[in-house]
């Protein structure tokens, strides 16, 4: 993801129903021109009770890892300039993402972040905001990512992601901090499951809901009055039949229960006069479901009615403006999504992103005007657009 951070991100072709290739998360992309040959490596260490499927850009496979299993080398498959890897082709998965372009005088890095933001984020600012806001997930394995070479240098850090709401990993668009980066020769464990006590991942089955007929209503009849055997008296003397009280109502029906996954209609035993049988009460086996209305979220904008940087200005279904403001340019990351990205630095200028300072920092170049150098740390200074800070 970056931008100071956040790369907006390219994730799988399966980020919809449509398995279209949608944006899913951000990442920061720098648009540099310097290429570098790239001696960063990836080993991954599955300590899962179940099969790792590992993927990359495009939801691409690259192998599958059994429990208890290695795979070094990036698990056969070449780095890209920017990419990523994830365990299965699921577009609600967490994600590795690394970018190898560098630019500016004396950078070779390799940046790196860890994201758990879920699949269509819009402009949600938090992580309960984008969890409310997609009613998606972005977590689907537990992952340590740990520097083997340069960990605790400067940014180069381990990063620890074995929950949802893990510190360590990008929870929304915005969330500025959570890029890393090391040096480009720098190799990386990947260990999947660290804690050896994640469950494997299961998919719910649709519950099965059943309805049982109604027993049939059980009439008990009055008991018959006894005969009897009047002898007439001398005077006659008439005596009514003995009367059977009928059964009281009650003074209000029963309430329904709402109805569970399965929905047990119970039996209705009612006593009657011989005339008249009672009818079964019918008890409802659904609700109607109440209407919600989602929020619709709107790209954020500068004073001057640009959009900012790092943020949507087209694609597919796309309604809001495409002005980026200057500096930027309005890029096509795929079918469904452009970003406002910064335009290329001319030379002596550093990066979007890029490191501007710190203890040890030997670069002469300067921020381009639209960024300022924010200070990390006492190792970190990176160049961050002013308009970030606004």
């Amino acid at each position: 993801m970056w931008t100071s951070s956040s790369f907006w991100n390219l994730t799988s072709t399966s980020h919809n129903s449509s398995s279209s290739m949608v944006v899913r998360r951000s990442v920061s992309i720098i648009m540099a021109a310097a290429t570098t040959v790239s001696a960063v490596e990836f080993r991954f260490t599955n300590k899962c009770e179940y099969t790792i499927n590992l993927h990359g850009s495009g939801s691409k496979f690259i192998c599958d890892i059994a429990p208890g299993a290695k795979a070094d080398n990036n698990g056969g498959a070449p780095l890209g300039t920017i990419g990523l890897f994830k365990h299965s082709p699921s577009n609600e998965a967490n994600l590795l993402e690394y970018s190898l372009i560098n630019s500016g005088y004396g950078l070779n890095q390799v940046w790196y972040d860890v994201s758990n933001i879920p699949p269509g984020p819009g402009w949600c600012s938090s992580y309960e905001d984008c969890k409310a806001f997609t009613g998606r997930k972005g977590y689907n394995v537990p992952m340590l990512v740990i520097p083997t070479k340069f960990k605790g240098k400067a940014n180069c850090k381990q990063l620890y992601v074995t929950r949802p709401d893990a510190p360590d990993a990008y929870l929304f668009p915005a969330d500025n901090t959570k890029t890393h980066d090391c040096a480009m020769d720098e190799v990386f464990d990947v260990i999947f499951c660290p804690d050896n006590n994640a469950p494997a991942p299961t998919t719910a089955a649709a519950p099965v809901v059943t309805t049982k007929a109604p027993s049939p209503p059980v009439t008990t009849k009055a008991p018959s009055p006894p005969v009897t055997t009047v002898t007439p008296p001398t005077t006659s003397t008439y005596s009514p039949p003995p009367v059977t009280p009928s059964p009281p109502t009650p003074s209000s029906p029963p309430l329904p229960k709402a109805p569970s996954s399965t929905t047990d209609v119970p039996a209705t035993t009612s006593t009657s006069s011989p005339a008249t049988p009672a009818s079964p009460t019918v008890v409802p086996t659904s609700v109607s479901p109440v209407a919600t209305t989602s929020r619709v979220s709107s790209p954020p904008k500068n004073d001057d009615g640009y959009i900012k940087p790092w943020f949507q200005c087209g694609g597919k279904g796309y309604s809001g403006s495409s002005l980026c403001g200057t500096g930027h340019s309005c890029v096509a990351i795929s079918d469904w999504y452009s970003q406002c990205i910064p335009d290329a630095p001319q030379f002596g200028e550093l990066a979007t992103w890029a490191q501007c300072g710190g203890t040890g920092f030997q670069g002469k170049a300067a921020c381009l005007p639209r960024d300022t150098c924010v200070k990390r740390n006492d190792y970190f200074y990176q160049c961050e657009p002013k308009d970030h800070h606004n």
